[in-house]
């Protein structure tokens, strides 16, 4: 399924559901008047289904609340993208698959889910914001604590959470994050300490089997997963952005999954040169191959997150995302290149991009760059907007100038 059937199977199925649910669940509240002490320490489970580079700026806290746990009693439910960053760092004891790759498996991987949470938790976290279907999978889990989010316009998710934190969709999301380890007491997030396990985790990996690396290399995350793939340079930005460095003798290794190969081939043809290595790495072995890359240059993404954590030097580029939101304040070598166009960002706060993917806010980050500044604020004295005529497929641009 794509990722927009996806939005609209969560937008119309969840909403039609927790319509029909919420008089059942207002109701067995007054009734049963369950306990919902956070003191009982059976077994949780963290719901995460998109963005594992999210997931990865939430694992600080999620591992100070799994000390509180008995061994064996925290559990990740997840996409197959979201599993396969966790799995191999061992931070859950066990992992749950959705597999939403289409209809009938979403059901039937749900419903196994469904009846291991039951079994083995007592409380449940809901990381996703804006998910309608994971409100309903937490209230037919039947979990007795559950936690999640709400923000002016999820507020209606206090009707279904025994507990709930609030959400600011322009603040800073590891802040939100972290705050959740206060509902089980915990005062203090071991942010460094969590890094440093990760990196001397990586370190110690072995570079992947016959896989030759240039002497000096720059590591290139150009990919991100199907939600707002706005974020992306094109080819021939990338090339733009890159080809100094061609000047300085050093070579590009592009990496991905299986999807970002063919961006990454059509930039290497635009360069000239590069390594592609998209799709034939683990994400522990793509890490592995940042932390002894000379530079990172990247976008909103898990690589992005990674490559930070990682304390090399980073360069990363924005403009449908707000790096002030995403990026969890560490200290390292780092330039950020964000387009503060009047309409940005519009990724996570609007059902889609108003440019409908024309990414004018990607290409003025190139630009700002490639001129040799090292921030790209829009000009004060120009705004751009965006026009929708009713009978158009289409947008246009439109401008204002001061004077």
């Amino acid at each position: 399924m794509s990722f927009r059937t996806k939005q609209q199977i969560d937008y119309w199925v969840g909403g039609v559901l927790l319509l029909l649910l919420f008089p059942l669940v207002r109701l067995l509240a007054l009734v049963l008047r369950r306990d919902h002490s956070l003191a009982r320490k059976r077994g949780c489970v963290v719901i995460k289904l998109v963005g594992a580079g999210s997931l990865f700026l939430a694992m600080p806290s999620m591992q100070a609340i799994r000390r509180g746990f008995p061994p064996g009693r925290f559990f990740l439910v997840g996409t197959r993208a979201v599993i396969s960053l966790a799995e191999p760092f061992s931070w859950f004891d066990e992992c749950w698959l959705i597999d939403d790759s289409n209809l009938l498996r979403l059901m039937a991987s749900t419903t196994r889910v469904l009846y291991n949470v039951v079994r083995h938790a007592d409380h449940l976290i809901d990381l996703e914001v804006h998910s309608r279907l994971t409100t309903v999978f937490s209230l037919l889990t039947l979990v007795r604590n559950r936690i999640g989010f709400v923000d002016e316009i999820m507020f209606w998710r206090r009707g279904f959470y025994t507990h709930t934190t609030w959400f600011n969709t322009h603040g800073p999301a590891y802040a939100f994050y972290d705050l959740l380890a206060r509902w089980f007491g915990i005062e203090q997030i071991p942010v460094k300490s969590f890094h440093a396990e990760f990196r001397r985790h990586i370190e110690a990996i072995p570079p992947p089997d016959r896989l030759e690396l240039p002497t000096s290399y720059v590591a290139i995350g150009h990919g991100c997963s199907d939600f707002a793939k706005e974020r992306q340079l094109l080819p021939d930005e990338w090339a733009r952005v890159l080809r100094p460095l061609t000047l300085m003798g050093y070579e590009f290794v592009f990496l991905g999954g299986p999807a970002d190969a063919s961006l990454a081939n059509g930039t290497i043809a635009a360069l000239g040169r590069g390594h592609n290595l998209c799709g034939r790495l683990t994400l522990a072995q793509s890490a592995r191959v940042i932390a002894g890359a000379t530079k990172f240059y990247g976008i909103d993404s898990l690589l992005l997150h990674l490559a930070r954590s990682l304390g090399g030097e980073v360069i990363s580029f924005w403009g449908p995302t707000d790096p002030a939101t995403r990026l969890r304040p560490l200290a390292r070598q780092e330039r950020i290149v964000f387009s503060r166009m009047p309409c940005a960002p519009c990724v996570h706060v609007n059902e889609s991009p108003p440019c409908r993917g024309r990414r004018d806010c990607m290409a003025h980050a190139v630009n700002a760059i490639t001129a040799g500044s090292t921030a790209a604020e829009h000009p004060t004295t120009t705004i751009d907007g965006w026009r929708m005529e009713h009978d158009a497929a289409d947008v246009k641009s439109m401008q204002v100038t001061y004077v």
